[in-house]
């Protein structure tokens, strides 16, 4: 960052000598880096009307008068817009002042306007153009072919920024409007997902409270399938009630794809599963702590009368592919392990397997081809940076600065943040590592380049031979900070950011900045930062947690381990459905899990921030404005 030197204590003198030394520094810069001569190659035979159209149509406004001058703009950003050229756009629709535009100048520009914004990634910007009180006076008037644009755009962008709610009553709107088959399962496939992002609680109420009867339909529906993830035939039996209910529904004779399954998941679930786990070695508590989750989402299923698979255990820390052909050999429909990451790359090199495997873990290097059957589920710190890098784009952030410990694993969590930051749109403008115990201080007053700034203040006062009231101010070439570090880590480097003149950044972490535990004393000095974690840790009502906590003797730090046999429980007669459709989603204990196209299922986990030494939920999106440090 430049000085800010005070120049109101300086003589005449001072400020011509300061000039010439500007000047002269200026054209050394010139004589070290030439000035490259401007050529113009030749413009695309296909851009080039374009771009000359918007400029005749620029030209013509500077000599119509209004509202002539505004349709000409409006046509000239059109253009742009149809040429990809959108900062040209934003440029021309921003200055215009929209509430002098007669109503269908306001309708083009607010079409136009949202596009940019959306393109660019700007959400709330979008959100704020698209919710303005006088556009909601105007849908009367409009063309139907806009009015789908617009409305398309606000289902768009109240999904992006967490309003499901919202989201699911414009795409309502738009089922009346759209004739197009296509377009119309597309919006409906949208509106399920929507749907599914409400949590079950406040489904039920919208499904009791909702006075549209479509609307009411939908939240009941979606309170079904939500409610019912583990229990197959439950979900069928209330499935049946609502489509005897409900029969003049839009979804009565088009289920959403994930319930036109169900009654071949009843038919195909396994009826007698094998865990295959380390029980002995240095992974045996870890493989009893997995043992522990899936039988306690096991045993509330049972206790609650819903059909069960039998479950047998073999010992995965020896020979693993033998364990998996006894298992076979005793009548398994279905394997769920191992969670070694070797053992799991042996399973994954098989040339096939006999029955499906879900794996608890991924292996070291993926197949060249994905295996028939193989399904991979674990904690994988790459999905939550790839979260993280998600997150931070949609809100906003386009310059990261990424800080990690000097571990294999914290690199290859950098990686993947950096991939998907960069396959976004956004820039990592710095990398900085540290190992455990260094001088943290030092680690960010280096990152944030406060000694250049430092230097450039003590070579200005040589220069002009005079003292310079100004502070030190760190880059500012970064607008987020992806942090990787444990709470003792984090509650050391975290206040230095504020020290070192950059306490306004957002800071994201994942989910090792947070023990687990309640201490707000010592988490006071994280105040501020935002992390992704899975549900488990803040789920007050689960029984299956209460069933660990009650009956095993675990470590907290086994806590991510129990969740992750919970919900491997509650995927093992789940997988052919995610399979078949990749938008669905199971809501478990370890986040919303969804598959991808090579079989290996991802979670979205939820979002939580420091406040007052606590570790609180979030909602999903964050509006930057609003944020309290």
């Amino acid at each position: 960052m430049p000085i800010r030197p005070l120049f109101s204590t300086l003589s005449t003198n001072s400020l011509i000598a300061l000039a010439i030394a500007t000047l002269t520094l200026n054209l050394a810069s010139c004589g070290n880096n030439p000035t490259q001569p401007t050529t113009h190659s030749q413009t695309p035979a296909k851009s080039q009307p374009a771009s000359l159209s918007a400029s005749k149509l620029l030209a013509m406004a500077n000599q119509a008068q209004s509202p002539e001058r505004e349709s000409l703009v409006l046509q000239a950003a059109q253009v742009y817009i149809d040429a990809g050229k959108f900062s040209r756009a934003r440029n021309l629709l921003v200055d215009m002042n929209t509430d002098e535009l007669p109503d269908q100048a306001y309708i083009k520009h607010t079409d136009l306007f949202s596009t940019v914004a959306l393109q660019e990634g700007s959400n709330f910007l979008a959100h704020g153009i698209l919710t303005k009180p006088r556009l909601e006076q105007q849908w009367q008037i409009m063309e139907p072919q806009t009015e789908v644009a617009l409305r398309e755009k606000r289902a768009q962008v109240f999904a992006l920024l967490g309003e499901a709610q919202s989201s699911v009553n414009e795409r309502i709107q738009l089922s009346s409007l759209i004739d197009n088959k296509i377009q119309h399962q597309a919006n409906q496939d949208s509106l399920w997902q929507n749907l599914m992002s409400i949590p079950f609680a406040e489904l039920q109420q919208l499904a009791e409270n909702e006075h549209g009867q479509a609307a009411r339909g939908w939240y009941s529906l979606a309170a079904i399938n939500k409610n019912n993830q583990i229990d197959l035939e439950q979900q069928r039996e209330q499935l049946q009630q609502w489509l005897s209910m409900w029969r003049q529904h839009p979804a009565h004779n088009n289920l959403p794809s994930d319930l036109r399954l169900l009654q071949s998941l009843i038919e195909q679930q396994p009826r007698q599963v094998a865990l295959l786990l380390p029980m002995q070695g240095k992974l045996a508590e870890a493989g009893e702590a997995v043992r522990d989750g899936f039988f306690a989402a096991y045993f509330e299923a049972l206790g609650n009368g819903r059909q069960t698979p039998e479950v047998r255990q073999y010992d995965s820390s020896v020979d693993v592919i033998a364990a998996y052909q006894q298992a076979i050999a005793d009548g398994a429909d279905l394997v769920i392990g191992p969670i070694d990451k070797e053992k799991v790359t042996e399973i994954s090199l098989m040339p096939s397997l006999e029955v499906p495997v879900l794996s608890l873990n991924y292996p070291d290097t993926p197949p060249a081809e994905p295996l028939k059957g193989f399904y991979q589920f674990g904690l994988a710190v790459e999905d939550e940076a790839r979260q993280v890098a998600r997150q931070a784009f949609l809100e906003g952030h386009r310059q990261a600065m990424v800080i990690i410990p000097s571990q294999e694993w914290s690199e290859r969590s950098a990686r993947a943040f950096a991939n998907e930051w960069e396959q976004l749109g956004g820039t990592v403008v710095n990398r900085t590592q540290f190992q455990t115990g260094a001088n943290y201080s030092r680690l960010v007053k280096d990152a944030m380049q406060i000694e250049q700034s430092q230097i450039r203040t003590r070579e200005m006062q040589a220069l002009l031979g005079i003292p310079l009231q100004s502070s030190p101010r760190s880059r500012s070439d970064v607008d987020m900070i992806f942090l990787i570090a444990d709470p003792a880590q984090g509650r050391q480097i975290k206040p230095t950011f504020a020290f070192h003149y950059a306490g306004k950044i957002p800071v994201y972490a994942t989910s090792q900045i947070y023990s687990g535990q309640p201490n707000p004393k010592a988490d006071r000095d994280l105040n501020g930062v935002r992390f992704n974690t899975m549900p488990w840790l803040f789920d007050t009502t689960s029984k299956e947690k209460q069933a660990v906590a009650q009956h095993t003797k675990s470590a907290a730090v086994y806590g991510r381990l129990h969740a992750l046999g919970a919900d491997a429980f509650r995927l093992y007669a789940r997988l052919p459905q995610l399979e078949q459709v990749p938008d669905m989603r199971i809501y478990g204990a370890t986040g919303a899990l969804h598959m991808l196209s090579d079989r290996r299922i991802e979670r979205e986990q939820m979002w939580v921030r420091f406040r007052n030494g606590e570790a609180q939920p979030l909602p999903m999106v964050i509006n930057q404005n609003d944020i309290q440090y």
